[in-house]
């Protein structure tokens, strides 16, 4: 669906892809009419020909919209035509947890119980008012959860972080009479309750509960309960086999909190906490109870690395001074960019000032002609700090050293390391100039996790920053 790239639908300006899914993507796009950001879900086409799909969707829309809380996204407006049904959302600067759960996987490190206690209480509030609200989530997982700074934390004992749970009614657009791919599964196999993998009629909100519990799980543990890959593994073991004790998994989770994930993930759902709130409340009290020892034995007993979200995101943001802003115009980089191809000859491309766009299509600066190289694959940004290198959401990915980047989110660029784009493998040559003295960075963006000085629950505010789809 890179081909909307750029386009006009209705009011909207598509700008980039954020993500795509089963049913559909989502773009970064601008609203004209209101000059905000925007974030568009655009259903699949084989979805928005179905003109009893077109009228669940807006049925599910309208359910949606009604959900007014800090912890989901807003839904702003909801449109449709013959080639296109799609949802406009608030567009949440930031990233998916299951991005961020990813990268912690490739990194084998995990992030400070405290903080995933916060974020997953913060998403129980969100669910315990729509489930007040007769609405159920039935898709809660790790990529329905975005996470977005705040200059202030909404509660005292909270962190400058918000969750904001998106998709709210989704996956119901699957019941029924709908034409679905073959093998489509309502929900998300690993993350759904048992009730939700046996395609129960009377879900309500414990299986939401069930499927949050599964995400502590894999936060706390850095696994999942089970390794499900298909509908009757899901149903055999959510039904049936009990998952190892995370204390199995990570010996210093402290009991407290193995209990409330234990009891989140029960298998019946009169076992389980009966409202979202008893779970929030339960999640706050387990962060509260931590103490100095309890952290230092997490950090020190995991076989990953602890790490800080927090801190990460906090590191994440560039702050500019106008001088800096000045530099980045005046200044431009000698470099060249380097393009090698297994069985053709180097070529070069001249570096400027201007952003560079990289991709399949021949309206990009870089045209790069192969097979499983997206229309607009990643785009290359001089800063004052050095070159940017951002994957625009491609459907194969972007590889720095290897290392494959997060969509829309920007990483240094350094000499040396090589960028792999399908059969593509190039590197900056030259040399970029001196920053200058009178533009100092305010914070350096080093989009690279560390792991953070062990300390107490109460230790000072950070901030945060994330995006996805």
């Amino acid at each position: 669906m890179d081909d909307l790239l750029g386009k006009q639908l209705d009011q909207y300006h598509i700008e980039a892809v954020l993500g795509e899914g089963g049913m559909g993507a989502v773009y970064r796009a601008l609203d004209t009419n209101l000059a905000r950001p925007v974030a568009l879900k655009i259903m699949h086409r084989q979805y928005a020909s179905q003109p009893e799909f077109q009228q669940r969707f807006l049925q599910e829309a309208q359910a949606a919209a009604r959900l007014n809380h800090p912890n989901i996204v807003a839904i702003y407006n909801f449109s449709s035509s013959p080639t296109h049904l799609l949802i406009v959302m608030e567009y949440v600067r930031g990233l998916s947890l299951g991005a961020y759960i990813k990268q912690l996987a490739q990194r084998r490190q995990v992030m400070e119980l405290s903080e995933s206690l916060n974020i997953i209480a913060q998403v129980a509030d969100a669910l315990g008012y729509a489930h007040r609200l007769g609405v159920v989530h039935r898709d809660i997982k790790p990529d329905n959860i975005l996470v977005a700074r705040l200059e202030q934390p909404d509660r005292p004992d909270d962190l400058p972080i918000r969750a904001k749970v998106t998709d709210f009614g989704l996956a119901k657009l699957l019941e029924g009479g709908i034409e679905t791919q073959s093998g489509t599964f309502m929900g998300t196999l690993p993350y759904m309750s048992p009730e939700q993998a046996l395609a129960s009629a009377s879900l309500d909100g414990r299986s939401d509960i069930y499927s949050l519990g599964v995400v502590l799980y894999q936060l706390a543990t850095g696994r999942l309960p089970f390794d499900i890959k298909t509908p009757t593994d899901a149903v055999m073991k959510h039904m049936h086999e009990t998952p190892p004790p995370p204390r199995h998994l990570q010996p210093g989770l402290p009991v407290a909190v193995q209990s409330v994930i234990v009891k989140a993930i029960a298998k019946k759902p009169e076992e389980r906490y009966q409202t979202a709130e008893a779970f929030a409340a339960a999640l706050r009290r387990a962060a509260q109870g931590l103490t100095e020892q309890d952290v230092t034995v997490f950090a020190t007993s995991a076989e990953a690395t602890v790490v800080s979200m927090v801190t990460q995101l906090h590191e994440e943001m560039i702050v500019q001074r106008p001088s800096q802003m000045a530099a980045a115009a005046t200044s431009s980089p000698n470099q060249r960019l380097v393009i090698s191809q297994k069985g053709e000859s180097p070529r070069t491309y001249k570096l400027g000032s201007e952003p560079v766009l990289l991709g399949r299509s021949e309206s990009c600066d870089v045209t790069l002609a192969a097979e499983g190289i997206s229309r607009h694959h990643a785009r290359l940004e001089y800063t004052p700090s050095g070159w940017l290198i951002t994957d625009l959401g491609s459907t194969n990915g972007t590889f720095l050293d290897e290392a494959q980047l997060q969509p829309e989110v920007p990483e240094p660029w350094d000499p040396g390391q090589t960028l792999r784009i399908g059969p593509f493998f190039m590197q900056l040559e030259g040399s970029a100039p001196a920053a200058a003295a009178t533009a100092p960075l305010v914070t350096a963006p080093l989009p690279s996790y560390q792991a953070p000085t062990v300390m107490p629950i109460s230790r000072p505010p950070g901030s945060t920053l994330m995006q996805s789809s």
